[in-house]
């Protein structure tokens, strides 16, 4: 076998080794994709082979602790979203059923054996090259290296458990709230400065005075 030949083996062998692609969602259920190479592949005569849909791709999302709490960090795939396929050096059949057996199959490096990693394609928008950034559409969250955690957006932050602040509490542009079933409590010294406090409602201090017979005076009245 002369050089030539033994160059066109090797190259017949990896046309069918696969290690990464940029792909597109089809579908995503949560658990796995349906995906599809962005690419398809030109053969050697010319022809353009289209690229085949994936099933069952695994998504890789930041995640520990998958015994316990499960810490996972996710956002939303929906179909035409770009992502990165890495193709596993063995078939990932019994794995995805939950086994950490040797595969049955000796295949390698084949398409169906995927991972996909949601990526942003390169002109589609910019990163925050200063901060760490959290964003969905026009909300989002940036941590400066100054310290600072800034969240913004049009919406409504919502708490819906219950929130300590160790810190001062300072606002900007007024306060607003209800008191709910438990009603509202507030322990330590007030100073207002400037403006009128008022109330539609009564104001009980429960400061009383002595009355003339050596009684207390009565709250105000409802």
């Amino acid at each position: 076998m002369d050089v030539t030949e033994l160059r066109q083996l090797i190259a017949t062998e990896l046309a069918e080794v696969h290690t990464c692609l940029p792909g597109v969602i089809v579908s995503y259920d949560g658990r796995t994709a349906v995906v599809k190479p962005a690419l398809p592949k030109q053969l050697a005569n010319g022809d353009v082979l289209p690229a085949p849909q994936i099933v069952q791709v695994p998504v890789c999302w930041p995640c520990g602790d998958v015994s316990g709490a499960k810490a996972l960090i996710t956002v939303p795939l929906k179909p035409g979203d770009p992502v990165k396929l890495s193709f596993c050096e063995r078939a990932l059949e019994g794995w995805l059923s939950g086994s950490d057996a040797a595969p049955d199959d000796p295949r390698q490096f084949d398409l169906s054996d995927a991972f996909a990693m949601p990526l942003m394609r390169p002109g589609a928008d910019a990163a925050d090259t200063e901060n760490v950034a959290v964003q969905y559409g026009g909300c989002a969250l940036k941590l400066t290296p100054a310290g600072d955690a800034i969240l913004s957006g049009p919406g409504t932050f919502r708490v819906q458990m219950p929130a300590v602040f160790e810190k001062l509490l300072t606002y900007q542009a007024g306060l607003t709230g209800k008191g709910g079933g438990g009603g509202t409590q507030i322990s330590g010294d007030i100073t207002h400065t400037g403006g009128t406090i008022s109330s539609s409602s009564p104001v009980e201090d429960g400061h009383r005075h002595t009355d003339s017979v050596g009684g207390k005076t009565s709250g105000p009245e409802q």
